[in-house]
């Protein structure tokens, strides 16, 4: 069902042209030695794509864009995504922990929750959500994160005790070990990994093509954390998606290249911005994580992501300038 893909193919189905060096720039190191699989499932197909909000964060700007309009209170959306591949399911980051809908304070710890407050409803839960289509936890083929997070890794607990693959970049993993050893609450809570020995994760180095036929393809997009990928999706109706996760919170931190206000390095955060700045010009769709304006033009599922006029204004006008 899966297999780590050549540089040359990621270029090709993205399409980036100019864009090229600068993707040599996030350093994709592909697994040479990864043999390919082929689907089963038609690629021409495509995928579905289905965009879910699990809560809201209370922050302010300068958390989500550095040094800008400091103090200002800004409430963002928490979201995950689930593709349809075929008759495969697979998940694109999972939200929050549900105890975010019990006791968040007590659960994320004082410092975090000052800083980032989380406003999530029970029914909101990952399980919960996936049943408005039809689905369970253990039925999907396949989850990718993002980075560890707790609002993008927060319900991997939901896959206590199943072989459903868990993809990490390895980096990635190595920095969720440590922050499991610190025992600290930060950006990572340690007892969002507390099943991790009764997880199916898979590590990653490098470019890695979900189904094997160039529709769902991880990509490292180091710089929020130096583990975190993004997800390159070929759609069923043609259109190119990129789900950013936080290599790009909203539209204004790729438009104006303001690097995200939690960062593992700064420099290669704003690479990433500048390459989702050329696939946008070139007809791709890149997707933010947590742009309140963008998401509040959006249908959730059980209907498919499709584009809003918001995001087509922004783009139309910096084309222009």
């Amino acid at each position: 069902m899966s297999n780590e893909i050549s540089r040359r193919n990621i270029l090709r189905f993205a399409a980036i042209g100019a864009g090229v060096a600068s993707a040599g720039a996030l350093g994709f190191v592909p697994n040479a030695q990864a043999k390919k699989k082929k689907s089963a499932t038609d690629p021409a197909k495509g995928v579905k794509a289905y965009p879910f909000v699990c809560g809201i964060l209370k922050t302010q700007t300068q958390y989500m864009l550095k040094d800008t309009r400091i103090g200002t209170p800004m409430n963002i959306p928490v979201t995950f995504f689930i593709l349809r591949h075929g008759d495969e399911w697979m998940a694109f980051d999972t939200g929050n922990n549900a105890m975010c809908a019990k006791d968040p304070v007590g659960y994320w710890g004082e410092a975090v929750t000052g800083a980032y407050y989380p406003v999530m409803q029970d029914y909101e839960e990952f399980k919960v959500q996936l049943k408005k289509l039809g689905l369970s936890p253990q039925k999907l083929k396949a989850v990718v994160l993002s980075h560890g997070h707790l609002d993008h890794a927060g319900a991997i607990d939901n896959f206590k005790g199943t072989d459903v693959p868990i993809y990490l970049q390895a980096k990635e993993i190595e920095t969720i070990k440590n922050a499991i050893a610190s025992g600290k609450k930060t950006a990572y809570i340690p007892d969002d990994f507390k099943v991790m020995s009764e997880l199916n994760v898979k590590p990653l180095n490098g470019i890695f093509d979900v189904f094997g036929d160039g529709t769902v393809i991880a990509f490292p997009t180091p710089g929020h954390t130096e583990g975190h990928q993004s997800l390159a999706v070929r759609a069923y109706d043609g259109k190119r998606l990129i789900l950013c996760a936080d290599a790009m919170y909203t539209l204004e931190n790729m438009i104006d290249a303001i690097p995200p206000g939690l960062a593992w390095d700064v420099p290669r955060a704003v690479e990433a911005l500048t390459i989702f700045k050329v696939l946008s010009m070139t007809g791709t769709e890149v997707v933010p994580s947590h742009d309140p304006e963008f998401w509040k033009a959006k249908k959730l599922a059980p209907d498919l992501f499709a584009k809003a006029n918001y995001k087509d204004e922004i783009l139309t006008a910096y084309a222009a300038v």
